[in-house]
C-alpha cells in the first residue's frame, strides 16, 4: 500500500497501521499560513462541512477525462450534470477572472481546473477550488509547521494509548 487520502490524526494512524507507506494531506495545507491560495479559498475550506465536496470532472478545460475533487459552489452546482461542457476546452472559453502565474498575468477561463492564488481576481467561486473528502475536520488557519507538531503528537498519543493495548493486552 503506497499512500492513502486521509486528512485526520486518526485517519493517518489507522492507514499507517494498515501499511500504507503514507497520507495525503493536501487539503489540510492548502489552510496552512504558507499556503499561496487565495483567501477567498482559504475562507471556504474552513466552512466546508464533510458534504461539502462533488468528485466531478467539470473543471476539465485543458485537463480532460481527469476526475477531481471541488467544493460545492453555486458555479459547482450549476453545471453538475454537465460536465462534459468543462471537457471541451474550447478557445473562445469566457473569463472568470485572471491571475498572475510566475509573473505572467493570465486569464483564468471558466472550466479551468488551476485553483486560485492569492494572486487570482474575478469571480474566484467559479474557478476551480479543490478540496479532499475531508475538508470538513479543517477548522482554523495554521502554520504548516504547527500542523505538522500537532499531527505528529495526536498520532503519538493515539499509538500510546489505543495500539500500545492491542499489542500488550492486560
Amino acid at each position: 500500500m503506497a499512500a492513502a487520502w486521509l486528512p485526520s490524526c486518526r485517519g493517518v494512524v489507522a492507514v499507517l497501521a494498515l501499511g500504507a507507506q503514507g497520507a495525503v494531506l493536501g487539503t489540510r495545507f492548502l489552510a496552512s499560513a504558507e499556503s499561496r491560495a487565495h483567501p477567498h479559498y482559504k475562507q471556504r475550506l474552513l466552512e466546508a462541512d464533510e458534504g461539502g465536496t462533488v468528485r466531478t470532472t467539470l473543471f476539465g478545460h485543458g485537463w480532460p477525462n481527469a476526475p477531481h475533487r471541488t467544493l460545492r459552489t453555486a458555479f459547482v452546482e450549476q453545471w453538475l450534470g454537465q460536465e462534459a461542457r468543462g471537457q471541451e476546452s474550447r478557445p473562445d472559453e469566457p473569463a472568470v477572472g485572471q491571475t498572475v502565474i510566475g509573473g505572467q498575468a493570465m486569464p483564468v477561463l471558466r472550466f479551468v481546473g488551476l485553483p486560485p492564488n492569492g494572486e487570482a481576481s474575478g469571480d474566484i467561486d467559479s474557478m476551480a477550488q479543490l478540496a479532499g473528502q475531508g475538508v470538513g475536520l479543517v477548522r482554523e488557519i495554521k502554520p504548516a509547521g504547527q500542523i505538522v507538531r500537532d499531527l505528529v503528537a495526536e498520532a503519538r498519543q493515539i499509538i500510546s494509548q489505543r495500539l500500545v493495548g492491542l499489542m500488550h493486552p492486560e
